[in-house]
């Protein structure tokens, strides 16, 4: 019982962290302002959330191009930790290869999970409260992504269906990842 606990309370820590980081990757990656003057509603609670570790991994890491390098590593910094104390609950292999593969796939997880979760909430917000700035922040997180789903859909009589189509592709991909996944520590541990 201790074990599952304190796995869910690491799970949770370490998504909300790693999900702040990334957020602030992918805000920065799209120009969409990171400041509490901007009137980003999110930009309090991600830089309260990442600063501790974001601001000295920027000392050691340039930008890439329009990435925020510090932030990206923050992210997987904190998934390789969550993954290492898992594996010390018993919970993941200690096999080093393994411990490589399950960070990676916790990171890729964590980010298809985010940008489900962004999905459901613009989708939810689109049908109540349009004029929000939450609502607009969020129009300009998922436009890159819904864009390119318009274009391809034919019309529905006025009805946006792009969201949804979104949000199934998001899920094929966490069952192809996950699949992927298993298969890959198969792989590692068949003689």
């Amino acid at each position: 019982m201790f074990t599952h606990i304190s796995s869910l309370l690491i799970e949770i820590l370490a998504s909300v962290i790693a999900g702040a980081a990334l957020l602030r990757t992918y805000l920065q990656f799209h120009f969409i302002p990171l400041s509490i003057k901007s009137g980003n509603p999110f930009a309090p609670f991600i830089f309260a959330t990442t600063n501790w570790l974001v601001m000295p991994l920027r000392k050691l890491l340039p930008s890439w191009g329009r990435m925020d390098s510090a932030s990206l590593v923050a992210a997987y910094l904190v998934m390789v930790c969550k993954c290492l104390v898992l594996a010390f609950l018993g919970l993941l292999s200690v096999e080093p290869l393994a411990l490589f593969l399950d960070s990676v796939y916790a990171m890729l997880s964590l980010i298809l999970s985010c940008l489900s979760s962004l999905t459901i909430a613009y989708a939810l917000l689109s049908w109540v409260q349009r004029d929000s700035p939450v609502f607009d922040l969020m129009s300009r997180m998922l436009l890159p992504m819904l864009v390119p789903i318009r274009r391809k859909l034919p019309s529905f009589g006025g009805m946006d269906i792009s969201v949804f189509v979104l949000l199934i592709l998001l899920q094929v991909l966490e069952i192809v990842l996950r699949d992927g996944h298993i298969y890959l520590l198969k792989l590692i541990w068949s003689p």
